[in-house]
């Protein structure tokens, strides 16, 4: 309710006011190399551009690919776009996560 006041309200309240934020997983497929504080773009349901940044990145031998993992707005969709050296490159949007015991779980 309004009327309760307690030490920490107004934090609480900015931080919803902000929204919440989400880990993700990153696949790219061209070619290039996804890099740590690479920021990340997408566009959400409302039709708002976002950003978020990359938080770890590199080349996967196992995978063939670059991931990376990002913290991002919630209400990231399927696809997003990543910033690199100047030029805009598409990349795929999954859950954490892209191998367990040895075989790939994102393609």
């Amino acid at each position: 309710p309004e009327d309760r006041r307690f030490i920490g309200r107004e934090a609480l309240e900015q931080q919803r006011e902000q929204g919440t934020e989400q880990l993700v997983g990153l696949i790219m497929t061209e070619k290039g190399v996804l890099r740590n504080e690479l920021p990340v773009r997408f566009t959400d349901a409302a039709g708002q551009t976002r950003e978020g940044v990359i938080t770890s990145g590199s080349f996967s031998p196992t995978l063939g690919f670059s991931i990376a993992l990002a913290r991002v707005p919630a209400g990231i969709g399927e696809q997003a776009i990543v910033q690199i050296r100047n030029r805009e490159m598409p990349v795929k949007v999954t859950k954490p996560g892209f191998v367990r015991a040895g075989k790939p779980l994102a393609n």
